[in-house]
């Protein structure tokens, strides 16, 4: 008895071509979610934080699925290159963002673009909070930077070495970068 087997998959009878694509394998993100960064300690940052993690959870989420849905139709290859994304939460859920690029550039007009869907990026998903909570978002574009991410983004540094005393994370940092 002998036993025949096709060597190339065949859609079966019935299923049109949209339904093969929508069962074929998603595509790679362009970006990828590394590392994600809390600047408060554990007990502080559950203090700050009334809903949980979670929140913080489904707001990075929301940041890198926005640059993933970007940078996936530029159409163009972004090269290898990180993204650091740092927030900052204030309990009037104001948020800003310092975006960095790490190890590569993307063009001014496509880095423009990206930065400003970010900044408008989950307002339905933002965390509340009683306190200000700052955090990092490194993410990777193709096989990442080849730097290490900074801990701090450039705007922060700036700050405190005009400072001539120590700085609290977020809370006297945020006294001088991010002003009502």
């Amino acid at each position: 008895m002998a036993l025949f087997r096709r060597r190339t998959p065949r859609t079966p009878e019935g299923t049109d071509a949209a339904q093969a694509q929508a069962q074929a394998p998603a595509p790679a993100p362009v970006f990828r979610l590394g590392s994600l960064r809390l600047y408060q300690p554990e007990d502080e940052l559950r203090a700050r934080l009334p809903g949980g993690a979670g929140e913080i959870a489904a707001y990075a989420q929301t940041l890198a699925w926005t640059c993933n849905e970007f940078l996936s139709r530029l159409g163009q290859d972004a090269g290898s290159l990180g993204i650091l994304i740092v927030v900052g939460v204030k309990p009037s859920q104001q948020v800003r963002l310092w975006c960095e690029q790490v190890g590569g550039t993307l063009p001014d007009d496509v880095w423009q673009v990206l930065t400003e869907l970010l900044d408008g990026a989950g307002a339905a998903v933002r965390p509340q909070v009683t306190a200000p909570v700052a955090l990092a978002l490194e993410g990777l574009v193709g096989a990442g930077p080849s730097t290490g991410f900074p801990e701090f983004p450039r705007a922060w540094v700036d700050a405190v070495e005009r400072v001539d005393a120590q700085v609290s994370v977020p809370d006297g940092l945020f006294e001088r970068v991010f002003v009502d």
